[in-house]
């Protein structure tokens, strides 16, 4: 009897004991969570975040808002978003914390932070109309990283570097720079004129054929990667006013269903590449090699059992005056 009682007593404090451990260990996880929530930056739910805006000292203002169809830039000119471009700060509310936490509390003297005129702001604005608003200051820590105030709250945050970045960011990074703003799929029909001779397509109870005169039997996966290069073209830049004097390089012509697309690509003295499209009529300074593969692509390129096109010595050089002048 007196062993069973033992036993019995040992398994009392086991369980006592498992107790104790087991509410240490909830209370442990408990006040991490806590922590790691107070080291959010933000708190909001990002698949609600349908507004953006970035504020900087000189009064500028880009403001971006979400639609069913994408994000959409509403200042300081009303013109399609690039989607990335609007994602990449989406993604910066869930992933970004606090670094630290400099001072808090009353009578804090906001100039000697920089915060008094902050080199800028980021709001987001959920669809319930709730936003939140990080001021960013131009003065940095021994890390290089800025200070920071979120919304109206007495206390003055260290934040990632990046943020500076994203602020000082040119407005053209957020516009649209794609060459063609309308769906692969909605192409029925291609013509290419370049140094090489012309290149014409067009598809044909679901299969793509060659309208030209050489009737070549195309391959269809060649096709499809042509059009995913053309739909992954962007443009460095837009150009306003004057185009520089450009040796044409070729002519692109689109059918869309019933819209009809065109394209006009030419190269300055520079080697840098430029492309005035229509639908929406945009001047474009193009990306390093965006458009390179359309410049002698003849249609022998597309036919079945064709080997993979070689870039040419004028390509190369073309990219590589693109890439000097993005450094």
């Amino acid at each position: 009897m007196k062993k069973i009682k033992g036993r019995g007593i040992l398994v009392m404090c086991l369980l006592v004991f498992g107790g104790y451990a087991l509410y240490d260990f909830l209370a442990q996880k408990k006040a991490e969570e806590s922590k790691n929530a107070s080291a959010k930056l933000f708190t909001m739910n990002t698949d609600q975040i349908d507004a953006i805006e970035i504020l900087k000292s000189g009064g500028e203002s880009v403001v971006l808002k979400r639609s069913v169809e994408g994000w959409n830039l509403e200042q300081p000119l009303k013109d399609s978003a690039d989607d990335a471009s609007a994602d990449d700060l989406i993604k910066m509310t869930s992933s970004e914390k606090v670094y630290d936490v400099v001072k808090e509390g009353d009578g804090i003297d906001w100039k000697s932070f920089g915060l008094d005129q902050p080199a800028g702001s980021v709001k987001y604005t959920n669809s319930a109309g709730q936003s939140t608003t990080l001021h960013i200051s131009a003065k940095t820590n021994f890390e290089n990283n800025p200070f920071a105030r979120r919304d109206g709250e007495n206390r003055v945050l260290v934040v990632n570097n990046s943020w500076t970045t994203r602020l000082e960011k040119p407005v053209g990074e957020f516009r649209d720079r794609r060459f063609l703003r309308h769906k692969m799929a909605s192409i029925e029909y291609f013509r290419l004129k370049n140094k090489s001779g012309i290149v014409e397509i067009a598809l044909k109870e679901g299969k793509w054929v060659d309208a030209g005169s050489k009737k070549v039997e195309l391959d269809q996966q060649k096709v499809r990667q042509l059009f995913r290069d053309i739909a992954d073209a962007r443009a460095a830049n837009y150009v306003d006013g004057k185009m520089p004097t450009l040796t044409p390089l070729f002519t692109l012509n689109l059918k869309l269903g019933e819209q009809a697309w065109k394209a006009e690509v030419g190269q300055a003295t520079d080697k840098r590449i430029y492309a005035s499209v229509s639908e929406p009529r945009f001047q474009m300074l193009m990306g390093p090699g965006a458009l390179d593969n359309l410049i002698d692509l003849k249609t022998e390129d597309l036919k079945v059992g064709a080997t993979p096109k070689q870039d040419s010595k004028d390509q190369t050089g073309a990219q590589l005056a693109h890439e000097k002048d993005s450094l």
